[in-house]
C-alpha cells in the first residue's frame, strides 16, 4: 500500500465504500421495485435496486482502475461526472412533478455529491501524478 499514491488510495476507499453500499443495498431491497420509490433504508439513506446497481458498478470501476494512474484518471473522471449528474437528478426530485426513480433522500444526495467530488479529486490527482512522473523522467 505504500507504493500507491494518494489518488489511488482515494479511489480505492471511494470504490470500496460504493461497492459495499451497493451490496448492502441488495441485501435490503432484493430486486423488487427496481426503479421505483420505496421505504427501504440503510443507515438513514433510501435505496432501491437501480441505485444499488449504480453504486456497485461505479465502485467496482474505481477499484479496478486504481492500480494504474492512466486508467484511473479517465475512469474516475467518468464516475465523477455520473455521480454529480445523479446528485443533480436527486435535487430535481424535490419538484413534485419529477418522478423519484432513484429513491433518493437528502442523505443519498450527500453520498452522491461526496462520491462525485472524491472521484473528481482522484481523477485530477492521477493526471497530476502522471504529469509529474513525465517531468521527472525528462529532467534525468
Amino acid at each position: 500500500m505504500n507504493r500507491l499514491r494518494w489518488p489511488q488510495k482515494l479511489a480505492l476507499g471511494t470504490g470500496a465504500v460504493l461497492a459495499l453500499w451497493g451490496v448492502a443495498g441488495f441485501l435490503v431491497t432484493g430486486f423488487s421495485s427496481f426503479a421505483g420509490e420505496s421505504e427501504t433504508w440503510i443507515l438513514g439513506l433510501r435505496v432501491n435496486p437501480l441505485q444499488n446497481v449504480i453504486h456497485l458498478v461505479f465502485g467496482a470501476a474505481l477499484l479496478l482502475s486504481a492500480p494504474r494512474l492512466k486508467a484511473l484518471s479517465g475512469t474516475a473522471l467518468l464516475v465523477a461526472v455520473l455521480f454529480l449528474v445523479l446528485f443533480g437528478l436527486g435535487l430535481a426530485r424535490y419538484d413534485d412533478e419529477v418522478v423519484n426513480f432513484l429513491n433518493v433522500n437528502p442523505g443519498s444526495n450527500a453520498l452522491h455529491f461526496l462520491a462525485g467530488f472524491a472521484s473528481l479529486a482522484a481523477a485530477q490527482g492521477a493526471a497530476w501524478c502522471r504529469q509529474c512522473d513525465r517531468a521527472a523522467l525528462k529532467s534525468v
